[in-house]
């Protein structure tokens, strides 16, 4: 069972360049200022361009800082399988944690010649961590909602499915609307919704 502490929620989304964590950030920002609920936002990245390390941490509600102090991640999205298995030591058996089994190979190991650990072992590291812990490829219900580029949003769906979000999953679609192109507005939901499901089912 998730308990949410209502008064600040602590996400951080951990992955490499281009995978679209900082359209999350907006999404999540418009439904925080629908709610008029505060949020604070923080990037730190390497070579984003290259395929770098990029890690956002989204902060809502009470917060004095925009990073978070250690241990107080309420949820952890892997946007990488290996960026998440790398995030490990900073979350407590009580954070929920969020992984695409997507991998991306990081620059961090292309380059230096290194072999891209097993999907099921990074899985089975991070799960000695956490005692909440959900995985879904985000490319296979991507590609299943008609665009491989929505898998940001297939994890911001599952994101607001582990219901760790001080959001509705109404108040957090309405924001999918107002934050999407409307050409890509259904791809979008579509994404959204099999996100979600996929996570909200298993709970």
């Amino acid at each position: 069972m998730v308990h949410l502490n209502q008064n600040a929620c602590t996400i951080q989304i951990v992955g490499v360049g281009g995978q679209g964590a900082l359209t999350v950030s907006k999404i999540i920002g418009a439904a925080a200022i629908e709610k008029d609920q505060q949020i604070v936002v923080s990037e730190i990245h390497g070579m984003a361009q290259r395929g770098g390390v990029v890690q956002t941490t989204i902060r809502l509600g009470d917060t004095i800082s925009p990073l978070p102090f250690s241990s107080d991640i309420t949820v952890l999205v892997g946007f990488e399988p290996l960026e998440a298995y790398r995030a490990k030591q900073e979350i407590t058996s009580e954070t929920v944690v969020l992984v695409s089994t997507d991998p991306i190979r990081p620059i961090s190991v292309s380059s230096m010649g290194q072999t891209y650990p097993e999907i099921d072992s990074i899985l089975e590291e991070i799960g000695k961590h956490t005692d909440c812990l959900f995985s879904l490829s985000s490319k296979e219900k991507a590609l299943e909602a008609g665009d491989e580029r929505v898998k940001n949003v297939v994890m911001l769906g599952a994101l607001v499915g582990t219901e760790t979000l001080p959001f509705t999953y109404d108040e957090m679609k309405r924001a999918v609307e107002a934050s999407v192109p409307p050409k890509a507005l259904e791809a979008n939901l579509k994404a959204f919704d099999l996100g979600y499901n996929e996570v909200h089912d298993k709970k």
